[in-house]
Parts: C-alpha cells; structure tokens; sequence
C-alpha cells in the first residue's frame, strides 16, 4: 500500500481510505479488486459532483456562475464515461488502458475543477481569481462541499491509476 500511495496526489488521504480494508497488493486478485473498488468509487463521486453540480445550476441566479456549473456538469458526463471505459478495459483484461482512463477521468475536468473550488488560472473574470474578501463580489463560489468531493474523485482516480501498474501488461 505504501507503494502505491506514495505516488498519489495525497499519499496520507490514500493511506487513510486503503488502509482499513487491504493489505500490500502482492496478487493480480488484490490489485485487481482494488482497481475495481476505486473506478467504482470514483464513478460514484464523479455521479455525485455531477448531480451537484445540476443542482447548483438550478439555484444560482448568478448567470456566469451558472453557466460555469453547467460547463462543469457535461465535462464530469465526460469523466464518468471514461470510468466506464476503464471498467470495462479491467473487465476484459486490457490493464494498460485501466491506467490511461483513471488518468484521463480527472484530465476531462481540471480546469473546471479549479474554477469551482476558486484557484487561478489567471486572466479576467470572477472565475479567474481566488477568493477573497477583500474584493467585492467575489465570494467563494459554493459552500456545497463541492471542492471537498472534487478532492476525492481526483484521489480515487489517483489510485486506480497507480493501483494498475500492479496489474499484468499484455
């Protein structure tokens, strides 16, 4: 577990969530249960941010905001079908391309990503600055929890990225 944690974006938040039900992948059967476990949670987190995100849309009357989180909303549509993609990639067998979609899920919605939890990107506009209160207008841009889920959809892609390269290639 050391292993592979310590080539996640946050090797202490991995540890924490690998170490109650796993041991050290040793076998193809524990990576493979593994890899399997994570897509799973990371579709899960990715259908929540989603279903957030529509919800968000619908009551916000901010109309930047608002197309910001509807943006948001068909890139993670994006990233849950590559969560199944990688699926079924486990499910044939073809480990290379379990690794190559669990990194391409959090590709799909990295700037989105970082606009919602408010960092800068630079350029104008009240997406492009991170918050601060000494600017008018410029408030967080939820306290949904938004950016806390965003956090874990990228680390359990993290995983299951690291976690393939226990797996046989072909």
């Amino acid at each position: 577990m050391k292993r592979v944690c310590d080539g996640t974006i946050n090797p202490r938040n991995c540890w924490e969530h690998l170490r109650p039900g796993y041991g050290t992948p040793g076998s193809l059967g524990d990576a493979y249960s593994l890899a399997d476990n994570y897509i799973a949670m990371a579709r899960r987190s990715a259908n929540d941010i989603h279903d957030l995100l529509g919800n968000l849309v619908e009551s916000t009357n901010d109309h930047p905001q608002r197309q910001l989180y509807r943006d948001c909303a068909g890139r993670y549509n994006q990233a849950i079908r590559d969560l199944d993609r990688a699926t079924k990639h486990l499910q044939s067998g073809d480990y290379r391309r379990v690794a190559a979609d669990a990194s391409q899920a959090p590709n799909e919605v990295r700037d989105c990503n970082a606009q919602v939890s408010g960092y800068s990107f630079g350029g104008p506009g009240p997406f492009r600055r991170p918050y601060d209160p000494r600017f008018p207008g410029y408030t967080p841009l939820d306290s949904s929890g938004l950016p806390e889920m965003i956090q874990d959809f990228e680390l359990y892609c993290n995983i299951v990225n690291n976690v393939a390269t226990y797996l046989p290639r072909k």
